[in-house]
């Protein structure tokens, strides 16, 4: 069976947020450089409004909404680097700002640095209570077998509210689709769960996800592998680092 990944990209938690930034801050009239941050935005050009609010902010000091809409758009081209720059020197003023320590967070994992970005979505769930929050941080404390810790986040997890427009974006080899949030939640769960060899317990979170999305494709592998798994002779999986017949299995 092909490696799993579990989650690209959590959908419908930073972008909200920073949309409504854009939405309230108007460019300044009579300024060259947010002249061409408004134009290179109508045309959907984010590198060239990243250029322009880096002239912006150069001129007008960091200490402006602008800098926050650069964190992100650095982030929405997967310019991590940069990204994390704007949000963690913003967040020198705005200590507590849940976008920015999204962004800064979301940052640190692409950037390989787990530890630090389970700090922040840490921070963030304790504060916000948010299932967006809660899904990254099971991400992030599964990615690095942090199993007790994960376990924890998904039972606190379960019992959030939950809406249907609430959805994650994921990827199952080369292939990418959209399924509920809540649904990323059992799956996750369920992947924990093998882990600390419950098995039983890991095969009803898999099936409580696909009863959700049908076609949650993570779900459905997991499920057929656990079943597969439960056919043949013998207790264990394998050790190997190769491929693996393990529905519990993660890549970045």
């Amino acid at each position: 069976m092909k490696k799993l990944l579990l989650i690209v990209f959590v959908t419908g938690s930073i972008l909200p947020v920073l949309a409504q930034v854009k939405k309230s801050s108007l460019p300044a009239k009579g300024n060259t450089h947010m002249k061409a941050y408004e134009q290179a935005m109508q045309c959907g050009d984010a590198n060239m409004a990243s250029i322009a609010l880096n002239y912006y902010i150069a001129e007008q000091g960091y200490n402006t909404v602008y800098a926050d809409t650069l964190a992100m758009l650095y982030l929405q081209q997967g310019a991590y680097m940069p990204a994390y720059y704007w949000a963690n020197k913003r967040l020198e003023i705005k200590k507590d700002d849940a976008a920015l320590l999204e962004i800064k967070g979301m940052s640190l994992d692409k950037m390989g640095r787990p530890r630090e970005a389970i700090e922040l979505f840490e921070k963030l769930f304790t504060t916000t209570n948010n299932p967006f929050h809660a899904y990254k941080l099971m991400e992030l404390q599964y990615s690095i077998k942090r199993l007790a810790e994960c376990l924890a986040t998904a039972q606190r997890a379960e019992k959030l509210p939950y809406k249907p427009e609430y959805m994650v974006t994921y990827a199952a080899g080369e292939y990418t689709g959209r399924t509920y949030l809540q649904a990323g939640v059992y799956n996750i769960y369920g992947l924990v769960l093998y882990d600390l060899d419950k098995k039983a317990e890991a095969k009803n979170y898999f099936e409580k996800a696909l009863a959700l999305d049908s076609t949650f494709q993570l779900a459905k592998q997991n499920l057929e592998t656990l079943q597969a798994l439960s056919l043949l002779p013998g207790k264990g999986l394998p050790v190997t680092t190769g491929a693996q017949s393990s529905p519990a299995k993660l890549e970045n």
